[in-house]
């Protein structure tokens, strides 16, 4: 049993009543501003310390950041310009927990080399 509904005979009403369908703006991914995070922190390591006095520092950096974008990054995180940028792909490795065995992430390490008498202090802010 349905309920009974009016029907009018106004064409103003029934235009103030039915909503106008906007189309939706299609925004296209190369478009789109996406803010990804390359610098992830320092490496810290014993090997890493003991190169840092020639002018060359260790981060590690996102999976799909290239030479080009940490350079960048560093340039505008902490005002220097690099001489080079070197990349490392870092396998995970395989690991054991109890009977079930896994594997650490993959990951990337960048070795940044600056001008001579330059420096930074990498163990803050990154």
């Amino acid at each position: 049993m349905g309920i009974l509904k009016r029907k009018t005979t106004d064409t103003k009403a029934k235009k103030e009543t039915t909503p106008v369908l906007e189309e939706k703006k299609r925004v296209s991914v190369q478009n789109a501003f996406v803010h990804k995070r390359i610098l992830l922190g320092a490496h810290v390591s014993e090997k890493a310390a003991s190169v840092e006095s020639t002018g060359r520092y260790t981060f590690r950096v996102a999976i799909n950041a290239t030479k080009n974008d940490i350079s960048t990054e560093i340039k505008t995180h902490y005002g220097i310009a690099p001489l080079s940028v070197r990349v490392i792909n870092v396998e995970g490795k395989n690991v054991r927990f109890g009977r079930t065995l896994g594997k650490r992430k993959d990951w990337k390490k960048a070795i940044v080399t600056l001008p001579e008498g330059k420096h930074i202090d990498i163990h803050s802010g990154v």
